[in-house]
């Protein structure tokens, strides 16, 4: 028969600390708990400040979502208003013919303001200008009439005509003066 080992029995043994060494530890782990405890508050703060950034940037897709749903109603709107606002060959031609009495009286106020008295070169390009403007105003009445539209084009090269005569009676007051 064989006969069965003994059991050991164990002792735990308690280690006494000095009191130095507790306090060390004791120490240690505090200022552990401190690091942490601030590393965790400025954790919460980065936390904090990205859930207030997530938040602004929410609301910012949210208007702009409401303005992608808003853009198709303003584009047929757009569609609209452009094909209200397209311009009748009366107002067509008026334009084109404002545009060529700018470009004259640009020419010339360019050709009297060449050379000579400054104060005379002045006084013309005034008149030159208020020509001008005269022009523009009598086209934009003419478009506006009643009349049919060879009446308005007879009566807005009338003024074209009248224009440039009045531009080149101007100049020519340059080389007479």
């Amino acid at each position: 028969m064989i006969l069965p080992k003994p059991i050991k029995t164990f002792r735990l043994r308690v280690v006494e600390m000095r009191k130095k060494d507790l306090l060390t530890q004791n120490t240690q782990l505090f200022d552990k708990i401190s690091e942490a405890q601030l590393s965790i508050s400025r954790l919460e703060k980065e936390i904090e400040k990205r859930d207030t950034e997530i938040d602004g940037l929410k609301k910012e897709i949210e208007s702009l979502n409401a303005k992608i749903n808003a853009t198709e109603p303003l584009k047929a709107l757009e569609k609209k208003v452009i094909k209200q606002a397209a311009l009748s060959t009366e107002v067509d031609y008026g334009a084109s013919v404002i545009g060529k009495i700018v470009v004259e009286a640009a020419k010339c106020c360019n050709s009297v303001t060449e050379g000579g008295n400054p104060e005379l070169s002045k006084e013309l390009v005034n008149l030159i200008l208020g020509r001008t403007e005269v022009a523009k105003s009598e086209i934009l009445g003419i478009v506006s009439s009643d009349e049919s539209f060879e009446t308005k084009k007879q009566k807005i090269d009338t003024q074209y005509e009248n224009a440039v005569d009045y531009f080149i009676s101007v100049t020519a007051q340059l080389t007479e003066g």
